[in-house]
């Protein structure tokens, strides 16, 4: 069976990058992608692809003297809507003649994967550069950034020769197996991409942050992460309020969700069929706790098992 030619050219970068980059030429890639992709004006249309699913969105970022504005359509599917900018993010869903915003908690998407302070990064990856390649008719280099444990997963960015932009990325596992890549399939970049035109979004609710009086805590976290982000929210199909958090090592995230529970919740072990989800539930005093995200099932475990009531 042929293997499809992203798949060779990600197993070619892997086993011809070089020996892991000194410091301070890892960071200044690291920081001119995560810069261009917040900086740098440009439109296209990009591919998602996860397991044997195929998604097609069409993306236009603009900076401005507030921040960069960016635009995420769906174009097959469902229609969605993503819009983000530096005070927030919205995901805009259509149902028949009806449109509903769901305030997201993160404004950051492909090409904007990496933190905008990218060099802590550093304590738990290591970069490293391979061969040039070609997306979207433009040159481009790919850069491994390759996990330094088993906590995260890594991804291989392939980086536009002169301005830096992220033109592909996959994420793989510790075997270097793809588990998502996004890649343009067409772009335009600079003064010729066209500012967003979008209307006012529906009115979007924001989550109600979570109060410092958590009736849980984590005890111990994988080493790099850290709880970035917490609020309460209503979920599809669960009743009531629970509280969600969501922990980052800047790259890799994960998150946990608290909702009460009257009786002791059934422990559940899951992984997606491509590998990349894991999911671990379990009671944690009186609330179901369920952690999940696109991380090794190691780092998932850990978060899961270091939960504790507060007493």
């Amino acid at each position: 069976m042929r293997a499809a030619p992203w798949l060779l050219l990600l197993c070619m970068a892997s086993a011809q990058a070089t020996q892991a980059l000194p410091p301070a030429e890892a960071i200044a890639w690291l920081q001119k992608m995560a810069d261009a992709s917040r900086q740098l004006a440009y439109e296209g249309v990009f591919v998602v692809r996860q397991g044997d699913g195929m998604q097609t969105l069409s993306i236009s970022n603009r900076p401005s003297a507030q921040g960069n504005e960016s635009r995420l359509l769906s174009l097959d599917g469902n229609p969605r809507e993503v819009r983000c900018s530096q005070t927030g993010a919205v995901t805009l869903v259509s149902e028949g003649s009806q449109v509903h915003a769901e305030k997201r908690l993160s404004n950051r998407h492909f090409p904007d994967l990496l933190p905008a302070y990218p060099q802590a990064l550093l304590n738990w990856y290591e970069v490293r550069l391979g061969e040039m390649a070609r997306v979207a008719g433009l040159d481009c280099r790919n850069v491994e950034i390759q996990p330094k444990d088993a906590f995260r997963w890594g991804y291989v960015l392939c980086a536009e020769k002169d301005s830096g932009l992220p033109l592909k990325a996959v994420m793989i596992n510790g075997s270097k197996q793809p588990l998502m890549q996004y890649v343009f399939a067409e772009i335009k970049l600079g003064a010729g991409a066209q500012k967003p035109q979008t209307q006012a979004a529906p009115h979007a609710e924001l989550p109600d942050p979570a109060r410092p009086a958590d009736a849980v805590f984590a005890r111990a976290l994988p080493p790099g992460y850290a709880r970035i982000a917490a609020v309460r929210r209503h979920l599809p199909n669960m009743p009531g309020e629970v509280v969600h958090w969501v922990f980052s090592d800047g790259l890799t995230h994960i998150s946990l969700f608290l909702a009460p529970s009257d009786k002791p919740a059934e422990p559940l072990r899951g992984v997606s069929p491509s590998g990349m989800v894991n999911l671990m539930r379990r009671q944690v005093g009186e609330f179901q706790a369920t952690v999940l995200g696109d991380a090794p099932w190691v780092a998932v475990e850990a978060i899961a098992q270091g939960l504790e009531p507060r007493k």
